[in-house]
């Protein structure tokens, strides 16, 4: 059977605009990136590990050559990067928050969340029993001198020579990266000006951070510190809520001038919904913000 000329014709014109809109789909698919944002890497000489750097510049950064901004170091960048930058940019953009270079520490190479975490927050290897991921504690755990080594030694003057900073610096994390944070703070308070402290596991190694001796007294800047936990962050194990409790009565029961705390407990949070709104309250507390 023969086709009409009229039927070859629809048939061309039907393939035709199939062909063009597949083809306009994808030139309208494109992948999407934060603006204002770079990838750098860095391998540490204290601990030979490769650390890749989500770097977040200020919009007004390229305004001027002359202006500084103070920093931010975030733990756990695999996840809270995207989350730090658009909290932070909606903040300063409405004048609620002065503009800040955001550092987020992740890692090249092969992604071992876990494995990465536990080995670089944790303080002291700790083999106790009953956590969920036991077996990654028991044998990573117990490299925290060497991160914070590297966070001093390496990585503030790498940021310091190749951007506009202050002097002024915050650290944030949450879990085992809030264990890390109340650590530095208690050990090194003037590393940094700020500590945004979430939901840290101070159950850690029977609860290490109740046992170590601070050294505020050899600290003699302003230092401001926020706690923050959720209310529903209590289960068999351990009961978060009270651990901070606890643990932010010992340090105001030092009475220091230059410590400035505020504590907080998220209202229907959890351990893994309390990060966004821990982070733009800390900020705003730790830099006067509105």
């Amino acid at each position: 059977m023969r086709l009409s000329s009229n039927i070859i014709l629809v048939l061309t014109l039907l393939i035709y605009t199939h062909v063009s809109c597949q083809n306009k789909n994808k030139k309208s698919v494109e992948p999407y990136s934060l603006q204002n944002t770079e990838q750098r890497f860095l391998k540490s000489k204290s601990n030979d590990i490769d650390y890749k750097l989500y770097i977040s510049l200020p919009e007004s950064y390229n305004d001027s050559t002359l202006q500084k901004y103070p920093v931010l170091y975030l733990l756990d960048a695999d996840y809270s990067f995207a989350i730090a930058k658009n909290i932070i940019d909606h903040l300063a953009q409405r004048n609620h928050l002065q503009e800040i270079i955001i550092v987020g520490i992740a890692y090249a190479g092969e992604n071992k969340y876990r494995i990465n975490r536990t080995r670089d927050y944790t303080p002291t290897n700790s083999e106790e029993p009953g956590v969920s991921f036991q077996e990654i504690q028991n044998k990573y755990s117990g490299g925290g001198l060497k991160f914070s080594k590297f966070i001093e030694d390496e990585l503030i003057s790498y940021i310091d020579s190749e951007y506009r900073t202050t002097d002024f610096r915050v650290l944030t994390g949450h879990s085992y990266g809030g264990l890390f944070s109340s650590w530095t703070l208690l050990t090194k308070p003037n590393l940094f000006n700020g500590y945004i402290v979430v939901s840290p596991s101070l159950w850690y190694d029977d609860k290490l951070m109740f046992s170590i001796e601070d050294k505020f007294s050899e600290n003699d800047q302003k230092t401001k510190a926020y706690f923050t936990v959720g209310d529903r962050e209590v289960n068999n194990q351990w009961n978060m809520p009270e651990d901070i409790k606890q643990f932010v009565e010992k340090l105001r029961s030092k009475k220091l001038d230059n410590l400035d705390i505020k504590f907080e407990i998220g209202e229907n949070e959890t351990h893994n919904s309390i990060f966004p709104s821990a982070l733009s309250n800390g900020l705003r507390f730790i830099f006067d913000g509105t």
